[in-house]
């Protein structure tokens, strides 16, 4: 076993070599090749009685606000919301601080969302911020299938899926105050 000249005994970290797909396989498969690191996340805690359009409870807004404050040096490119109340309040801390306007999507589309991102959004990092009962669908649109829908009452998840022209991969977060 090779001698470390750490104190702990631990080897030093080799770099991590990045494999690029050539020039022959991006040309067939450019479509499908793309790379993206999509944070996804259900709206706030919203105010109990709102109606069909809720706004986001005292404790939402201090959620959202948390979110764009745990990706302020994330390099958002663009902060996906829904056209409810709800949505836009939880995304809009994260573009302001982002220096960028939301962009909204249909709630019910995945596929046109993550055609969107594919298309505009490719290499870059990107908020959305969905539905309990839209989370997983957009996950698998996405390439993560098994996120499962969220409950009512979980509003603390967020999932980080780094997608590679190879994979993606998918962290699995809670943020804020914890929800059941």
């Amino acid at each position: 076993m090779p001698k470390s000249s750490d104190p702990s005994g631990a080897l030093p970290r080799l770099p991590i070599h990045e494999i690029q797909p050539t020039p022959t396989i991006l040309r067939k498969w450019r479509l499908q090749l793309w790379s993206a690191t999509v944070i996804l996340v259900r709206h706030a805690d919203i105010a109990a009685g709102g109606g069909s359009d809720p706004a986001l409870s005292p404790a939402g807004v201090t959620r959202a606000d948390l979110l764009a404050h745990i990706l302020r040096d994330a390099g958002l490119s663009a902060v996906f919301v829904t056209a409810t109340q709800r949505s836009v309040q939880t995304g809009t801390p994260s573009a302001q601080m982002a220096g960028i306007a939301t962009t909204q999507y249909a709630a019910l589309d995945a596929a046109a969302l993550a055609a969107a991102i594919r298309s505009g959004h490719s290499g870059s990092c990107v908020l959305v911020v969905a539905h309990s009962n839209t989370v997983d669908d957009i996950a698998a649109a996405l390439g993560a299938p098994g996120v499962g829908e969220l409950s009512e009452g979980q509003f603390d998840r967020m999932f980080v899926m780094t997608r590679t022209w190879c994979g993606t991969r998918t962290v699995r977060m809670r943020y804020g105050a914890p929800t059941p």
